[in-house]
Formats: structure tokens, C-alpha cells, sequence
């Protein structure tokens, strides 16, 4: 919530303005409901065609003079038909948008009423199913200028939504409170300047804030993703924290312990392995001498999935946190947003993001490499441990979910994990410019010499689906070698 001194002082700001703004509008007492609705998404618009990250229509400022005459207007009163007009005006302007109504008392007897707008991010805001747009003083529906229509679907195009603003006209002292530039330099292994300014300069050159026109500062998505002491403090980034839930046993029935992880995620990635670490079964064995725990699930799969639902999230999506769920036979990481590519060449493809300043920052602290061998180290590390291998969900094309099994008997396993498993091994080898042979099936699969019939049928079914094939179909079956279908 806006502080009552932010809010005078936001008056006092937006009552110097001219009267070019498009993204501001003073009135004094109109309170027609519908009025209202079309100026939310006329200022919503115009704010992202001026490039900023909120629009205001202000009661108590007179439009002509610029004077603050405060207002009789009292918003928590109105309503439209029965309905309050919060609730009416809500309902009414779409996509949803988190427009909040503020009472600022200026002085004695002189109170002003506004509504703090958010820039439109991946649409036009619209009230019903029509959009508008300020055009100087006046309110006009954005069909009817097609330049300012293409110009805002370019902005929606060309605005990553990590460089967003998260957090606007931010003091200087509430940017190094908000965000933890003394872990920031940790990270780096860089010391920390003595200098706030150079702390400033840094993080404006990380995108992590940047200046805004009067002076103070915005906080960036990207900022408060990377390095937010706590992701809570931004309103549009609540959803984006890490949920961990840990279960009794393989089922949602029963959850032991849900713990969320609300800090920024280089802050907060080595916090959650660990926690993952100290949970998921593990039990101790004596190794070369030395006694050692030996966990259920391979740490080097553990951290490249983790890192994979922080930078390949659909950030503007809404819906769920990004989540990792432990069961007693399963791990599962899910996050907003498709598969970038084809699940069945996800091992082999060149590395795509969805966030690309994201990754990029995260692979000079060490998270990840930039190089697309996330999936590699997975798939070696199961393959190590007679694991099968992870599997791949695209969820209705709106969450992608990837699920870490635990090691289990064969004659437990399914068919269809069999054949994804001896695919995936197969994609694994190819990449490495190796092949595979019944022997490596059997030893993917913990099998013994004796037990050729078995990695045979493997191998068979996954030819017959369609997934791998001999490297020559005339060589004697002993010498059989095999590859990806699509090499």
C-alpha cells in the first residue's frame, strides 16, 4: 500500500503536469460508472504508449487551472445498479488489470480521489469489449486510430516482460532496502563499493532499475526476480515465488510441510536445494571407508530442473507459483507455460529461453551454463543410477511439468517408461557421438548379462514405436547398435 506521504506527493507531482499528458485525467466530482470504466482503459493504454508503468484518473484537481480543489466524490459509496462501483468496475474492464482507488487527505477540508492504473502488458485494456485510447484531452476508441493501435501491440511485442517495471518511482534508500546488492556483489564474488552510487550504477547497468523522470528510481522485474530480499513486496511478481511441497507418501492426500521461497531466485536457488536435500529419503553406506549419504534422487537432476521452472516460466501467466512437489517415489517441477520445444528432442535441440536476460544473469552466477546441457546432465545422471528417465508433460499447451522418479525394480517399471527411458538414453549417447547396445540397456537398466531377453524387448518396443533404429539392419544382432530415429 502507497504511504499517505508517496500519495500527496503524487498529487502534487501529477497537478504540475501540462496538459499534453495522455496518461493522467483531472476531474473534479463526475462519477458516471461507465465514464469511469472507459478512462481505466484509456489511461491503461495511453500509460503504455508513453512508456510508463501506470496511468491515474485523479478527482479534486481542476482540469483547467491545475489547482487542487479537492472533491465530494466518495468512491467507496458509488455504485452502478446495486453493485459497488469497485466490484462493477472490476468486473467490466478486461483482461483483469489491479487498478487500486486511493482517498489522499491534502489538507484541511481538501481531499483527493484517484485511481492508480496499470499500463496495458500483453493487450488492450478494454471496458466490455471495447478499447480506448487518450488522443490529447479527449477519449477515443483505438479502433479508430490504427497508428496508435499498431504502435501499442509493437510495444506489447518488443517490451520483455523481465524488463518490465515491477516496483515505480522507488527512493534510493527503498531501492537498497528493496533489493540485496550486498548479496548481489556475493554472488559475483565482487566486493562491495564503499560508493552507493556505484551499488546504483551497477544494478542500472544489471537492468535490474533504472531512472524514471522524476529522478527516483524503478525496479525492473528482472531486479526483483534476481535479487528481491523478498518477491512479496511486489504486487504484480506474488505468484512468481517457489513453492516446495513435501507429502506423506505418492499422493496429494496428505502434504507434511509446505514451505515458499520468497526471495529472489539467485538468493534463494541454493536455499531450496538444500531444503529438497534434507527431505527427499536418503539413507547412510559406507563408501571406500568413509561413511556416506546416499540420496534417492540424483542432486546434479535436482538443480538443473529447479533452474529450468525459474527461466523457462511464462512470467505473465497467471495461475500457479512455480512448484516442486515431493513425494516418496517422485519429485515434480512444474511452471507456467508450454515447452519451448518438442519434448522428444529436448536432449538434443539447440538451448531456447523464454527469458533471456534471466538465464543470462543466472549463468554468470553459476546457476546454469546457456549451453542447452541441462537436459544432458539429467539424463546421465539417472542413467548412472539404473534410474528411468525424467518424464516430460505439456500440460494443455499452459504448464509444462517434468517429473523425477525414483529408482524402483524393474519388474515395476511400465512399458512406457521402459521405452522413454531407452529413447532418452539413445538421444544421450547420439549427442555424445556414441550408440547404444543391448549391453547398455541392460546396464541402464540394472540388469543382468543373463537377462538379454529383457533389454532385447526394450530395445523392440522402442523400435516399434517409432523412436530409435539400428545403425546398420544387416548387422549380426550381437553387434546390434542403435540410434535416435531422427538421426
Amino acid at each position: 500500500m502507497r504511504t499517505v506521504e508517496y500519495l500527496r506527493s503524487l498529487v502534487r507531482e501529477l497537478a504540475k503536469l501540462s496538459d499534453e499528458v495522455e496518461w493522467v485525467e483531472f476531474k473534479c466530482n463526475n462519477e458516471d460508472p461507465e465514464r469511469i470504466a472507459k478512462y481505466i482503459s484509456g489511461l491503461s493504454n495511453s500509460a503504455t504508449l508513453w512508456e510508463k508503468p501506470k496511468g491515474y484518473l485523479v478527482w479534486g484537481i481542476d482540469d483547467t487551472t491545475h489547482k487542487i480543489v479537492g472533491t465530494k466524490f466518495e468512491y467507496r459509496k458509488a455504485k452502478k445498479g446495486n453493485e459497488e462501483l469497485e466490484a462493477w468496475l472490476a468486473r467490466m474492464v478486461n483482461p483483469k488489470i489491479n487498478f487500486k482507488f486511493y482517498e489522499v487527505e491534502m489538507e484541511k477540508d481538501i481531499k483527493v480521489v484517484l485511481i492508480e492504473i496499470p499500463c496495458a502488458e500483453v493487450e488492450p485494456t478494454k471496458y466490455t469489449s471495447t478499447a480506448y485510447v487518450r488522443v490529447g484531452s479527449n477519449l477515443k476508441p483505438l479502433v479508430d486510430y490504427k497508428d496508435k493501435e499498431a504502435e501499442l501491440w509493437r510495444l506489447f511485442d518488443s517490451t520483455l516482460y523481465e524488463l518490465r517495471i515491477a516496483a515505480s518511482n522507488v527512493l534510493e534508500d527503498d531501492v537498497v532496502m528493496l533489493l540485496d546488492y550486498s548479496r548481489y556483489y556475493e554472488k559475483l564474488e565482487l566486493p562491495i563499493p564503499r560508493n552507493r552510487d556505484k551499488v546504483l550504477e551497477d544494478l542500472e547497468n544489471e537492468k535490474f532499475i533504472k531512472k524514471n523522470d522524476a529522478g527516483n528510481w524503478n525496479i525492473t522485474n528482472l531486479g526483483a526476480l534476481m535479487i528481491a530480499k523478498d518477491l512479496k513486496k511486489f504486487e504484480m511478481l506474488v505468484k512468481r515465488t517457489i513453492r516446495v511441497i513435501w507429502y506423506q507418501n505418492d499422493s496429494r492426500l496428505e502434504a507434511v510441510r509446505e514451505k515458499e521461497f520468497s526471495s529472489g531466485y539467485v538468493l534463494c536457488y541454493e536455499d531450496i536445494i538444500d531444503y529438497i536435500m534434507t527431505v527427499i529419503p536418503q539413507k547412510e553406506e559406507i563408501v571406500d571407508g568413509v561413511r556416506k549419504n546416499i540420496y534417492s534422487f540424483p542432486k546434479i537432476a535436482i538443480r538443473e530442473l529447479l533452474a529450468n521452472i525459474m527461466i523457462h516460466q511464462a512470467l505473465e501467466q497467471r495461475g500457479t507459483n512455480p512448484m516442486v512437489e515431493i513425494f516418496s517415489d517422485r519429485i515434480e517441477f512444474s511452471n507456467a507455460g508450454a515447452p519451448l520445444i518438442d519434448i522428444n528432442r529436448i536432449v538434443d535441440t539447440v538451448p531456447v529461453s523464454r527469458n533471456e536476460n534471466i538465464a543470462g544473469f543466472m549463468h554468470k552466477c553459476g546457476i546454469c551454463e546457456e549451453r542447452g546441457s541441462g537436459y544432458d546432465k539429467i539424463i546421465a545422471s539417472t542413467s548412472k543410477n539404473a534410474m528411468l528417465a525424467p518424464k516430460v508433460e505439456n500440460q494443455s499447451n499452459q504448464f509444462t511439468k517434468v517429473i523425477l522418479l525414483s529408482k524402483i525394480p524393474f519388474d515395476l517399471t511400465s512399458k512406457e517408461d521402459r521405452i522413454r527411458t531407452c529413447y532418452m538414453q539413445a538421444c544421450f549417447e547420439y549427442v555424445n557421438f556414441r550408440t547404444v547396445t543391448n549391453a547398455d540397456i541392460r546396464s541402464l537398466f540394472g540388469l543382468e548379462n543373463s537377462d538379454k531377453v529383457k533389454s532385447s524387448r526394450i530395445i523392440k518396443d522402442t523400435i516399434e514405436a517409432g523412436l530409435i533404429k539400428p545403425v546398420d539392419p544387416d548387422t549380426a544382432p550381437r553387434y546390434m547398435k542403435y540410434i535416435p530415429h531422427w538421426a
